[in-house]
């Protein structure tokens, strides 16, 4: 398996390199990324159904660490051609807007799965037995099964779904860097004051501030957009925030609750500080 999985990858990995260095245009490069996905695709598929793994742990070696490597780029290279697609022409303030709201779903996307994610993400490995071992008996989750195939032959309960972890991790720093792409333009036309206060907390803790001010829809009704916040807040208070303010989140999601530890630690400062006022 190893010798045909390494050439198959390696090669698939230079074309798309080829391709993505021969076409700018995001949404033509995205059809013809998904046009030679389609055909190894069908290559390696045709290969699956002949091949007989040696061992239970080659299969799940195939299906959670190898498998992936093409099936996220197809997933990823379709949500391309629907963001880039249906992307406003003209308008830089709504093609922000547009890449943020498409943020924001790769953000939630980690809630539809919460037990599977964290299983993936930290690394486990005692249930690989039962979700990257095929089986006719089991339930096939992933919703993004009907862009591949649904043959079960191909695949297992959630070789697809770490296929789309991965996809949108890529999706999260393709948007990232969209967003900073239209903001750096607009920044160099239109150079903003500088504020005379400055942020000497940590970058963390003003995200956190932000998020929780974002969820408490208080900045315009509710309607403004994460970055759109960020980047007051950053004019604000001479703090450079760009796209690190995704990954920043990313770090509060991960920590152990309670999350809010900077806010936690505002409320109890502040009630300290009145209560210390009256005595």
């Amino acid at each position: 398996m190893q010798i045909y999985c390494d050439a198959f990858f390696c090669e698939f990995e230079s074309e798309i390199e080829k391709i993505k260095n021969t076409t700018i245009d995001p949404i033509s490069q995205a059809k013809q990324v998904l046009q030679y996905i389609q055909v190894k695709l069908k290559e390696l598929f045709k290969w699956l159904k002949k091949y007989i793994f040696n061992s239970i742990e080659e299969e799940i070696h195939f299906f959670k660490e190898l498998k992936f490597k093409i099936t996220s780029k197809y997933i990823f290279y379709k949500k391309i051609l629907d963001i880039e697609s249906n992307s406003p022409s003209n308008s830089k303030k709504l093609k922000i807007r547009h890449y943020e709201k498409e943020l924001n779903i790769c953000f939630q996307f980690s809630k539809k799965d919460k037990e599977f994610y964290k299983y993936f993400r930290s690394g486990s490995s005692y249930n690989d037995h039962l979700y990257f071992v095929r089986n006719s008996d089991k339930q096939i989750i992933n919703s993004d099964i009907v862009l591949i195939n649904c043959d079960k032959r191909l695949c297992t309960s959630h070789d697809l779904k770490v296929a789309s972890i991965i996809a949108n991790d890529i999706l999260e720093i393709y948007l990232e860097e969209k967003i900073d792409q239209i903001n750096n333009i607009c920044s160099t036309t239109h150079p903003s004051k500088t504020s005379k206060l400055t942020w000497t907390g940590t970058k963390i803790e003003i995200v956190e501030l932000i998020y929780s001010l974002y969820y408490q829809k208080t900045f315009n009704g509710g309607k403004a957009e994460i970055k759109e916040i960020a980047e007051e807040f950053s004019r604000a208070f001479n703090i450079q925030l760009d796209n690190s303010i995704y990954r920043c989140f990313t770090d509060i999601k991960n920590r152990p609750d309670p999350k809010g530890k900077f806010l936690n630690g505002l409320s109890e400062n502040l009630d300290k500080n009145i209560n210390d006022e009256f005595d």
